[in-house]
């Protein structure tokens, strides 16, 4: 007998990696038709995500199952559904008799109808052999099966012997159901051929007959034909019955068995539901043979939930799609000029379905407001901006439900910020109504920001990102409903390659100007008592001083130190202090490499025994760091300073703590990394690995030196700076080899080699040891 798949399901969608947390499915894919506002709950199941199928339909208040409308009928609705409700489902067998207060058994016995009563009872006797083990360590595994195979021979000699044929197939569908955990396939295929086949009554016992004759089926044409009816005709086993359809098997085989155009169309809609690429196809087939069934709509929502799927996701964080993860991770096709190129391969298939939609009269569909919704949303979908807006306008005028007219307001904010020109780009006062209704939707108010971020408006994009700093937590799905991106100009590790709130994308990816310009809207709005003002400055109004903070730090990045001096100095102290103090912090300090200034700059380097006396004793934070910098420099330069060898050595020790190698790391950077050969998207990459202004400062200082040791010291800082240079441009390959790696780095680098030819007596203290630096650093004069 074919076994029962085994159906794996999702829970966690958030995948750790071997280094942490990294997005995937449902934390990627964006969705702004919300399936669920179709009330299409009997498909629940199946609605488009990126965990694929999940169990568990969740039925309305006042829905009526199909087997409790069939005992309605039966007892001439003259019993309570509530009451059907709990003998099916909660009634034990000795609590059915004449005393019974429920309507339903009382109804029964007044009637007379003893053969409907010991069928509910044989029904709940028989729920023992309703699994495949009822002891779970298999100690009563001979008597529980020999116990269902009397149930069996009882249920099929009752079935012989009853005078009502509803209460006849009853029997016969507990025994196909008993044997199919008896693993008896002999038996399910005898009833079902010899009696429920040849019924022309299709109800639920029916289907639910059909349900376990499809796994008893060996035909795989056959099962799948089987399959399909079930999924149509019996909710409550979609789920299961989904599993039994082998897509490998041509459809033309299963449509074979099909008398009809009713059960054509179910073998399509099974189809087009299993089918996670393209579906347009079965569509098109169930517009021809059930234009007004549920299943024909249902398809059409699906289709749609996949090319939001495949349309935005990519479109909107450069992620590839949820569920084409797979195809989408191939090295070669990976690029952004790959990505690019299937949003708009799949923008014109969304242009195909639109086409088809419009042949499609709605008013002879089940739902006509989610046809013409569909049509304005693939008109967005197909970038028709104008056409939309145009239509949604008509739409608006329709009277539905909070919840769709909530959809048609997500649509109308996309398509109004789409459509606008490039660097002209606003949010619309239409617009800002439907933002403050969907704060919790980040994935809206990333795509509106994003939209505006690719109009040339990166201010108020940065504000929309801003307000997604709140992680939402679905506990229905497990998933967090936050928005995770990438960007285009992304070239290597950022920490991450993926972004997941506004402060890490702005540092990396805005210029100094344009954090300006964020600082300069925030400060001249932050007062404003709209309610829409109130919320789009609810988080920068309180973090102007961390932005001047960023806009400092990238113009240390350019090297800009007088434009970064006066961003440094709006800083309050309070930044300075929860933020780089061990004894203040009270912020989150992401300290692995440690952030504090605990050490000075320009006197003191990692790893290295003091070596200068300490001078210019400060408080230290960038402000201060940056001042001395520059007052530094200017000793350096100028031409009538005595020590001028003294200060370019402070100031190249600065820029060399300013590295990834250096104690004030922070001056550049928000994270430390070890990786000597990382990259990132930051512009003073290579300064901040190869320590070049260092080595620059170190080489000033060699040549206004005055005695040989101190000259030798800067040979030996400029070598180490070297060192890194080397490391940086052909990093270690984590082959086992490292000493051999470090040798050959040593070796190629000329400026041990310089020290060994210009200062031999020096070279064995400084080329080795690092606690001779005091001794060289008092020879200066």
């Amino acid at each position: 007998m074919k076994k029962s798949l085994v159906f794996l399901l999702i829970l966690v969608n958030n995948g750790l990696l071997a280094c942490g947390f990294y997005p995937r499915g449902e934390d990627l894919r964006f969705s702004f038709l919300n399936s669920k506002a179709f009330g299409y709950y009997l498909f629940e199941e199946f609605n488009y995500s990126a965990n694929y199928f999940y169990p568990g339909i969740q039925y309305p208040a006042g829905y009526v199952f199909p087997n409790e409308k069939l005992w309605l009928d039966y007892c001439k609705g003259k019993v309570k559904l509530t009451d059907i409700s709990i003998v099916l489902n909660s009634l034990p067998a000795n609590e059915i008799n004449a005393n019974s207060t429920n309507s339903m058994i009382k109804y029964l016995f007044q009637v007379k109808d003893l053969e409907a009563i010991n069928y509910l009872k044989f029904a709940k006797n028989s729920e023992f052999g309703n699994s495949w083990e009822e002891d779970p360590w298999e100690r009563n595994k001979s008597f529980v099966t020999v116990k269902r195979s009397n149930q069996i021979k009882r249920a099929i000699r009752l079935a012989e012997t009853s005078k009502t044929e509803a209460i006849k197939f009853r029997y016969l569908f507990l025994a196909m159901r008993l044997s199919y955990y008896n693993s008896d396939v002999k038996t399910i295929n005898a009833l079902f051929e010899e009696n429920i086949k040849k019924s022309n009554k299709k109800d639920i016992i029916y289907y639910w007959s059909l349900y376990f004759q499809s796994l008893a089926e060996v035909d795989s044409a056959l099962c799948n034909f089987y399959a399909a009816q079930v999924f149509a005709n019996a909710p409550d086993k979609r789920f299961m019955i989904s599993q039994q359809y082998n897509s490998q098997i041509p459809i033309e085989k299963v449509l074979a068995f099909a008398k009809n155009d009713k059960e054509k169309a179910n073998v399509y809609l099974l189809k087009g539901i299993l089918t996670v690429d393209k579906s347009l196809e079965y569509i098109q087939k169930l517009h021809q043979l059930a234009p007004n069934s549920e299943g024909f709509s249902f398809l059409l929502l699906r289709e749609m939930n996949k090319m939001e799927d495949w349309v935005f996701t990519p479109y909107y964080s450069l992620f590839e799609p949820a569920t084409r993860r797979n195809s989408w991770q191939e090295e070669n096709n990976n690029s952004i000029m790959q990505i690019s190129k299937r949003i708009e391969e799949d923008r014109q298939y969304a242009s195909k379905v639109l086409a088809f939609s419009e042949t499609v009269n709605s008013k002879n569909t089940d739902n006509p407001l989610l046809w013409n919704l569909s049509k304005v949303y693939l008109q967005f979908m197909s970038k028709d901006y104008q056409k939309c807006i145009d239509n949604i306008a008509v739409l608006e005028k329709d009277n539905s439900t909070v919840e769709i007219k909530n959809q048609i307001n997500i649509l109308k904010a996309l398509a109004l910020t789409a459509n606008q020109e490039f660097g002209k780009a606003i949010i619309l006062d239409d617009i800002k109504p439907i933002l403050l209704k969907n704060k919790k939707h980040q994935k809206f108010l990333f795509a509106i920001g994003r939209e505006l971020e690719y109009k040339d408006n990166t201010t108020d994009a940065a504000l929309l990102y801003s307000l997604m700093n709140e992680v939402h937590w679905d506990e229905e799905t497990t998933t967090y409903y936050n928005a995770f991106w990438k960007s285009k100009k992304s070239k290597g590790d950022n920490y991450a390659d993926f972004y997941d709130n506004y402060f890490d994308y702005i540092n990396i990816m805005y210029t100094p100007e344009q954090v300006q310009a964020l600082i300069n809207n925030v400060i001249v709005n932050r007062t404003s008592n709209d309610e829409f003002a109130i919320y789009k400055y609810s988080v920068l109004k309180r973090e102007i001083s961390r932005m001047y903070d960023l806009l400092g730090t990238k113009y240390i990045r350019q090297n800009k130190l007088q434009s970064a001096l006066v961003a440094f100095k709006k800083v309050s102290n309070k930044q300075w202090n929860d933020r780089y103090s061990a004894w203040e912090r009270s912020g989150n300090s992401w300290d692995s490499g440690s952030n504090v200034f605990d050490q000075n700059p320009f006197y003191e380097l990692k790893y290295t025994p003091e070596f200068i006396p300490l001078k210019d004793t400060i408080r230290l934070n960038k402000f201060t760091v940056t001042k001395l910098l520059i007052k530094y420099l200017n000793k350096a330069n100028g031409t009538k300073t005595k020590d001028r060898d003294y200060y370019y050595f402070l100031v190249a020790n600065g820029y060399y703590n300013m590295s990834q190698h250096g104690n004030s790391w922070m001056m550049r950077r928000y994270y430390w990394s070890s990786l000597a050969g990382g990259s990132t998207s930051l512009e003073d990459d290579k300064e901040f690995f190869q320590c070049n202004l260092a080595k620059n400062y170190y080489k000033l200082a060699l040549k206004n030196a005055k005695t040989d040791k101190f000259k030798a010291l800067c040979l030996k800082m400029i070598a180490k700076c070297e060192s890194y240079k080397i490391e940086n441009e052909t990093p270690y390959e984590y082959d086992g080899k490292y000493d051999d790696y470090k040798k050959s780095v040593f070796n190629r680098n000329k400026y041990y080699q310089d020290l060994k030819t210009n200062y031999p007596d020096y070279y064995q203290d400084l080329a080795s040891d690092c606690t001779f630096f005091q001794d060289y650093f008092k020879a200066r004069r």
